[in-house]
């Protein structure tokens, strides 16, 4: 589950058809991530996946954009969460500028 919601937006779909019976063979979508900060701007990253689909044996038309994006695999939501954090969040780090290093053994 995701720790920053976001909506999933199917971008684009390029099927690959079997010439011959017009069954889907390959799916190359892109998919839009997007979660609304708490001001009410959007943070937006896209990924791009492709899914092997031959053994469904179904026609273009027999799918659905749904569909598409559930093909993304789920760890996708932890990496968002991931970039969303890096670049969205305060920094905790502090550096010591007078650290003394003869206080080291």
């Amino acid at each position: 589950m995701s720790k920053y919601p976001n909506t999933k937006t199917l971008k684009k779909a390029k099927p690959k058809i079997v010439s011959a019976t017009g069954v889907v063979k390959q799916w190359e979508i892109e998919v839009l991530f997007k979660h609304v900060r708490p001001d009410g701007s959007n943070w937006t990253t896209t990924y791009d996946h492709t899914e092997e689909c031959e053994y469904m044996n179904k026609q273009v038309e027999d799918f659905t954009k749904a569909e598409l994006v559930s093909f993304l695999n789920t760890n996708l939501d932890v990496i968002f969460d991931a970039h969303y954090a890096a670049h969205n969040t305060t920094a905790t780090d502090e550096t010591i500028d007078d650290f003394d290093i003869n206080s080291m053994t």
